[in-house]
């Protein structure tokens, strides 16, 4: 069987020095090409991200290639020219006709750095007027991607003109808003640098719809102006058809001056941006800037959906003979799949794959009369666990980690969240433990339980959160309004101390904080009782990252979680390429030696008073010490049970991936829950 290679993945590569100046771009960036983590029920792609910089002295961690192709990103200043080893980094960069290296000047001593890059054409940021950063670099750093990996044939378009994204601006000829949005629109793209992305088709009023129109749409992305009266214009709505029927990627940017009393139907399913335009004002640089940013945005998502959904097909993860997507399905698309014989209405294709995250059951239910099966690649060979208990224990590593494996905190939170909807989609139960009110994923965990309750007119509760004493005593107003406002979706478990520690309570109704030793071991045994209950009502256990130090507990808490899992023989599922004390215990069962991070000495080395917090537990009795050597061997013999052969478990330890981890997971639990 073919292995799953991702199709592509994007560095970011910068000197530390320069982090106040490029941490913004970068950041913004990121945010485009990846899903906004505060918008987690939006459509946008989340293109695989890395980023190589260092917080301490030398350079970062080398870049390996895990993808079929790959960008490099590389901010260059006087803070790298001028350091030797950084250039001698730069000079071992992997580069191939399927590793692009793309340099981006910061200042003109970029241009010394030599060697490959010599020659190359820059990114010249510091030429960017600086209201305006953010939009110039994002629209450099895409048309790269675009042109490089993600443009219509696959292929590395040439340099110049025509490397340009074809733009075709559908508007109605009698709106005054469009019109003038249109004009400033295509005079923006033909008279700045713009023309070196863009190059923009306006078809002037009067023009017949004949086949040179119809050529220019098959080859373009569509910009559909919507003014008061473009929905009731004919060749307005016959423009976004041929669009539909060729497959072209459209955005729709709104510019109403009061209203349109019918939007025409065809001209939904895709993103779109609002521009407010005054009578007697025109475009601002910066709505225009917005603009094309969407478009080219759109139009890598577009053809990244469809190189991604064909890559699955290729490891058969879809079947081969599905109908690829690149949006959510619509009613146009029907016409695609069904067709008229003799009167007679057969099916071409059986199924239909479209992108994630996959919409909900009442969009669909108009497909379904028509016996097609639309889902997304996660949805595909469904698996009953409904009702099963998941348990989720991700958390971040140190920041320092983070740079070390190249990922930002919301790696973590993508995944949680990707976890989140498809078990909830599913109808299982999710099961956490800790304080969740300042967890990134809470919001949208919840919204998304709620749906599901909604969805299925049922009360029944989706949701598991476990707290430990005595943080459900901490902030008591604070938690009391949490746990009011989300009664309905979460059952709140509250979990009292262990009756062996009793006698070094003062108040079991007052908030215990552990600023000495005695306090610390109270909490760690607390801790321990809560992770024992919560995984006793655990089915099934998922784990990433975690701290290795900064804990509360005996252990970090991720390490306990996965021992305690092991001893009651629970299905585990370890993410070890998020990083954090999770890749640590991957790399312990694979190597059959105890990982550093995890011996008692690092611990004692790397923790304020830990010594001290074992003596204690040494005090309190046999059972209560802490045995690194018993953990050792629990973890050097780790039965995961998880339904995964050791091939598959291996490459779930090591694949920075999602979409690859989250396939890995169903696949195990397809084996336990046939």
């Amino acid at each position: 069987m073919v292995s799953y290679t991702p199709p592509l993945s994007v560095f970011f590569v910068w000197h530390p020095a320069d982090a106040n100046t490029v941490q913004p771009m970068v950041k913004h960036c990121s945010s485009m090409l990846q899903r906004d983590i505060n918008k987690p029920f939006s459509r946008a792609m989340n293109l695989p991200i890395f980023y190589r910089t260092t917080a301490k002295k030398g350079v970062p961690s080398n870049i390996n290639i895990e993808s079929e192709n790959s960008i490099i990103f590389i901010f260059l200043s006087k803070n790298i020219v001028g350091n030797g080893d950084w250039v001698e980094y730069i000079k071992k960069l992997p580069e191939s006709d399927k590793i692009h290296i793309i340099p981006i000047a910061l200042d003109n001593y970029a241009f010394n750095v030599g060697g490959r890059l010599q020659g190359k054409n820059f990114i010249r940021t510091y030429e960017y007027e600086e209201l305006y950063t953010n939009y110039l670099i994002f629209i450099s750093v895409a048309h790269e991607i675009y042109r490089l990996i993600l443009n219509e044939s696959f292929n590395i378009m040439r340099p110049g003109k025509y490397n340009a994204l074809k733009i075709f601006l559908s508007h109605a000829k009698d709106g005054k808003q469009g019109i003038k949005l249109a004009k400033a629109l295509k005079n923006f793209i033909d008279n700045s640098s713009m023309r070196n992305f863009f190059d923009a088709t306006d078809i002037a009023p009067g023009y017949q719809f004949d086949n040179e129109i119809i050529d220019h749409i098959k080859e373009s992305t569509i910009i559909a102006i919507h003014s008061d009266p473009y929905s009731s214009r004919y060749w307005c709505q016959r423009e976004i058809l041929c669009a539909k029927e060729n497959h072209r990627p459209i955005v729709a940017v709104d510019c109403l001056e009061e209203f349109e009393d019918r939007r025409f139907p065809h001209a939904a399913n895709i993103p779109g941006v609002h521009v407010n335009i005054g009578e007697y004002t025109e475009p601002g640089k910066k709505d225009l800037l917005r603009i094309v940013s969407v478009a080219l945005l759109e139009t890598i998502r577009f053809y990244y959906a469809k190189m991604l959904l064909t890559q699955y097909i290729k490891v058969n993860w879809i079947p081969n003979d599905a109908e690829i997507l690149s949006r959510p399905p619509e009613a146009t698309d029907i016409f695609k799949i069904l067709i008229n014989n003799y009167n007679s209405i057969h099916c071409l294709k059986k199924s239909v794959v479209y992108p994630e995250p996959p919409i909900y059951e009442e969009e669909l239910a108009f497909f379904k009369n028509f016996g097609i099966e639309f889902f997304t690649p996660l949805l595909f060979n469904p698996i009953n666990i409904h009702g099963k208990s998941i348990g989720i224990s991700i958390s971040d590593p140190s920041d320092e980690e983070l740079i070390e494996i190249g990922h930002g905190s919301y790696h973590l939170i993508h995944l949680s969240q990707d976890l989140a909807r498809h078990f909830l989609a599913r109808g299982a139960k999710l099961v956490y433990g800790g304080d969740l009110r300042e967890n990134g994923f809470t919001d949208f965990i919840f919204k998304e339980a709620a749906a599901l309750q909604a969805r299925l007119r049922t009360d029944n509760i989706h949701l598991k959160n476990y707290l430990a004493w005595p943080i459900f005593k901490g902030n008591t107003t604070a938690m009391t309004e949490w746990k009011a406002k989300y009664r309905h979706i979460a059952a709140m478990e509250e979990i009292e101390p262990p009756s062996d520690v009793f006698d070094l309570i003062p108040d079991k109704n007052s908030f215990l904080p552990p600023l000495n030793t005695q306090n610390s071991y109270v909490w760690s045994r607390c801790l321990t009782e809560m992770r024992n209950t919560m995984i006793n009502d655990c089915e099934v256990r998922i784990c990433a990252g975690g701290k290795h130090s900064g804990y509360k507990g005996k252990i970090p808490g991720v390490l306990e979680e996965i021992v305690i899992a092991l001893e009651k023989k629970k299905p585990l599922y370890l993410l070890g390429g998020f990083g954090g004390v999770t890749a640590s215990i991957c790399k312990s069962i694979q190597t059959q030696v105890m990982n550093y991070e995890l011996t008692e000495a690092w611990q004692i080395q790397n923790n304020a008073g830990y010594m001290d917090l074992l003596s204690f537990m040494d005090s309190r009795g046999e059972r209560y010490k802490v045995d690194y050597k018993a953990i050792e061997d629990k973890l050097i013999n780790a039965e995961l049970n998880n339904g995964l052969s050791k091939d598959d478990n291996e490459k779930l330890f090591n694949t920075t991936f999602i979409d690859e981890a989250m396939h890995f997971i169903f696949k195990g639990l397809k084996v336990l829950y046939r």
